[in-house]
């Protein structure tokens, strides 16, 4: 019975010495630290009950889980530092196109041979036009290119801007946090074999599933900004011409004046085909039925009045 309570003592000891050890190396990390919750008030308890032997003395925490515990704050793994610096940059340009439509299908060539792709695309009516936007993710080493050759593309360039995000900080740090749970984690997985009862098994599982899944947020979060930093984004808002070949005497355009000529006299045409349509559909039954009656009716009225 007492070496049974001695295996006991020797597993609780090495679970809190890991508690501390991983503690410690969380702390270490530069932005923000893990912490870790603490043990179930049925291990608190039976650890308890257990501290101390038959005999009234201290029960020695076993050689085994004081070697883990030192393995585990040692196991921290230098943090991976990239070759290059990485660096999240971002355009957006809006520019004057003659042909909305084909400058749209011009980016996207672009984007698709230089092995990026579309990530939004969409058109509305503008006037008589359509107006365009987009958004491509380009390879970051193109990004100054593309953006020239958007701009070749267009009539007019109305606006253009450009960020960079250095994120190589974070990045380092991530991977540092990675390395500590990936330590953390292939001890505690450990721990699985030397349970003695159920209760001990589901607290080693409980803590391996929550050291997992931060695992698995950093990672997320590392794939990300590794890919930002790789393809960078360019968005562009395309507005039509509306006199795509602009022809100007003293700032006169023949051809804007004859559009507006045009269009006014649309609008009239649409004005007279309107009215002819009232007059047609509701004014014309109108006068047939009520107006037309009562005229024939009121003129036989007054004829009978002046006999």
């Amino acid at each position: 019975m007492l070496g049974q309570i001695l295996r006991k003592m020797g597993w609780v000891a090495a679970v809190f010495a890991l508690m501390v050890a991983v503690v410690a190396c969380a702390a270490s990390s530069s932005e923000s630290q893990i912490y870790y919750d603490e043990a179930p008030v049925e291990m608190e308890e039976s650890a308890a009950d257990m501290s101390v032997s038959r005999e009234g003395e201290a029960a020695p925490a076993s050689a085994p889980a004081m070697e883990v515990a030192n393995t585990v704050s040692q196991s921290t793994e230098q943090p991976i530092i990239p070759a290059e610096r990485l660096i999240i940059r971002n355009g957006n340009l809006d520019i004057l196109v003659a042909d909305t439509e084909a400058t749209l299908a011009q980016i996207s060539a672009v984007a698709e041979g230089l092995e990026g792709w579309v990530v939004s695309s969409s058109t509305n009516v503008y006037l008589t036009a359509k107006q365009g936007y987009i958004t491509i993710r380009v390879p970051a080493t193109q990004f100054d290119a593309v953006m020239n050759q958007i701009k070749g593309m267009s009539v007019e360039v109305r606006s253009e801007n450009s960020s960079g995000q250095d994120v190589t900080e974070e990045y380092v740090d991530l991977a540092s946090r990675l390395g500590n749970l990936e330590a953390t984690a292939a001890r505690v997985r450990a721990f699985l074999d030397e349970t003695q009862n159920v209760e001990e098994a589901l607290a080693v599982n409980v803590e391996l599933s929550r050291l997992e899944g931060e695992i698995e947020v950093i990672k997320g979060r590392m794939q990300y900004l590794s890919q930002s930093a790789a393809f960078s984004t360019i968005s562009v808002s395309i507005t039509p011409d509306i006199v795509s070949q602009p022809i100007e005497v003293s700032g006169w355009r023949p051809q804007g004046v004859f559009r507006e000529a045009v269009d006014a006299l649309i609008e009239a045409l649409q004005w007279l085909g309107s009215t002819l349509i009232w007059l047609a559909v509701y004014f014309l039954p109108l006068f047939i039925v009520i107006i037309l009656p009562a005229y024939f009716i009121g003129r036989r009225v007054w004829r009978w009045m002046r006999k």
